[in-house]
């Protein structure tokens, strides 16, 4: 799976959020036991940029005055003012740099970012049943892009077709690559591709996978002696696309893979894959042993599993990432309501679910990723953010009880959503009748209510309302123009 959701999800409900100081820029809020923030001393950062007014990635704010920065191999120097002409939110990018003792700020001196695939979109994307995530593939890559979560630039999650050129961040899980940002490029042939060589014919042709490679005395040949190459090298290839499955290699560049053998300090952020316990895991396919770390929530030491998103701080040790922290990313909580209030010095905004019910607090830190589709309004924070505006929030529920948003992102008005644990009691009824409450926010079903298991199959409200458990994560919507009434109530897996 690309996101792993739990079932028998159990936390607190506690909605009283501790103050948290707000950071310049998009990157949300910090300060507090909720900020965390990434590695101490001199190390390399590696995740998705969250905010700009400086540079924010797992939670640390850079200073980049001077940094050298690296995008797509062209080579610039920052001011501190222009990142965001050349990066973007949602890129995965790897700082190297020095992060001061307060965890939250630091100074990068260098910025890499390389998209993980460049190409043509194969076939048709096919939308979920609850159109919230679309799946296509690339050069056989598989792209899982999500309506809420992924950055869209010169696209949209509606407007992705066949045959779109797109440049594509993000974190591979077992499955493929989960989108964090995608950017459609002008409708030339030119391509980028990574992978490992093989079937290489000792002069002029390889394979990455499926495709195949061909080069000659023009291509560029980047860190390969020779001017060649070898099967089982790891390169990126750029070049222009002759077929559905041929390339003319223009570049060809050798790429590392990992960090190497010994780093002092690493933050990393990614998905968990081949998960065979707390001492023995993989992030972005980076080898993790979590035996000593702390985790954030707690309950993570014993859910965490194949598809989740963390950040991991620690150091490598003979190519092992001894971790010291591990952190959740991302999130079950899904909220899309329309904004009450906002305490932009405590990072915080408070939301109207349910008309005549308790509404609902979120809290930032310094990783929340802040982004206006709305408006397109850049940059764009939480003090940006107004009463009356309509919110998209993905986020966790911490060890504290509090709702940490992980994502928000300003939208036009649409049907209002919550996503968490049922409250058992006061969830109950059947067909005809029922209540279903999530976070002391509770909303009546009646026989017009849809419900469905977490296979997306359709079931009876006795079946719902006998099934449910205290904890099991549950989702209810209510579309425009809205009543009192849920319009759909879901078990989510």
């Amino acid at each position: 799976m690309m996101q792993q959701m739990h079932k028998g999800f159990i936390v607190a409900a506690a909605l009283v959020l501790s103050a948290l100081i707000v950071a310049c820029g998009g990157g949300g809020g910090g300060g507090g036991s909720l900020a965390g923030g990434g590695i101490g001393g001199t190390g390399i950062t590696r995740g998705s940029v969250t905010g700009f007014g400086s540079v924010f990635v797992n939670g640390v704010e850079f200073e980049t005055d001077g940094a050298s920065r690296t995008v797509d191999d062209v080579i610039t120097t920052s001011d501190g003012t222009d990142d965001d002409t050349v990066l973007g939110i949602g890129m995965v990018v790897t700082i190297t740099g020095t992060v001061n003792a307060d965890g939250v700020t630091g100074t990068a001196e260098s910025i890499e970012y390389d998209n993980d695939v460049e190409g043509p979109v194969a076939a048709a994307p096919v939308e979920d049943l609850d159109g919230v995530t679309k799946t296509f593939d690339i050069f056989n890559i598989t792209v899982v892009v999500d309506r809420n979560s992924t950055v869209f630039e010169k696209t949209d999650f509606d407007g992705l077709a066949k045959n779109d050129l797109l440049a594509v961040s993000g974190y591979f899980d077992a499955d493929g690559l989960l989108a964090t940002r995608v950017e459609k490029r002008p409708g030339d042939s030119n391509v980028e591709i990574k992978g490992e060589v093989s079937g290489f014919n000792g002069t002029d042709e390889f394979d990455l996978g499926s495709i195949r490679i061909k080069f000659d005395g023009m291509t560029v040949f980047e860190d390969l002696p020779g001017d060649t190459v070898k099967n089982g090298q790891y390169v990126e290839v750029g070049g222009v696309l002759e077929t559905a499955t041929s390339i003319a290699a223009s570049r060809i560049e050798r790429e590392d893979e990992g960090f190497g053998d010994n780093v002092d300090e690493i933050s990393l952020e990614g998905i968990v894959t081949k998960y065979n316990g707390i001492s023995d895991f993989r992030v972005a396919g980076q080898p993790v042993d979590a035996s000593k770390a702390t985790f954030e929530p707690g309950l993570l030491s014993t859910s965490i599993a194949d598809g989740d998103q963390v950040e991991v701080e620690g150091s490598i040790v003979n190519g092992i990432l001894k971790a010291e922290e591990v952190e959740q990313r991302g999130g079950d909580v899904r909220v899309s309501a329309t904004v009450v209030s906002k305490n932009s010095t405590a990072g915080m905004v408070t939301l109207r679910v349910v008309s005549g019910q308790p509404s609902l607090t979120v809290t930032t830190n310094t990783q929340t990723q802040i982004e206006d589709k709305r408006d397109e309004q850049k940059p764009f924070g939480i003090s940006n953010i107004n009463a009356g505006d309509y919110l998209n929030i993905e986020g966790y529920v911490d060890g504290n009880g509090n709702i940490v948003a992980a994502q928000i992102e300003r939208e036009e008005p649409d049907s209002i959503e919550l996503r968490g644990p049922a409250d058992v009691p006061p969830t109950f009824g059947g067909n005809f009748a029922g209540t279903v409450s999530i976070f002391g926010i509770a909303i009546l079903t009646n026989n017009n209510t849809e419900f469905e298991d977490d296979s997306e199959a359709s079931i009876d409200g006795d079946t719902f309302f006998g099934d449910v458990k205290d904890g099991d994560l549950i989702e209810f919507e209510n579309e425009l123009p809205l009543d009192e009434y849920a319009d759909e109530v879901e078990f989510e897996d």
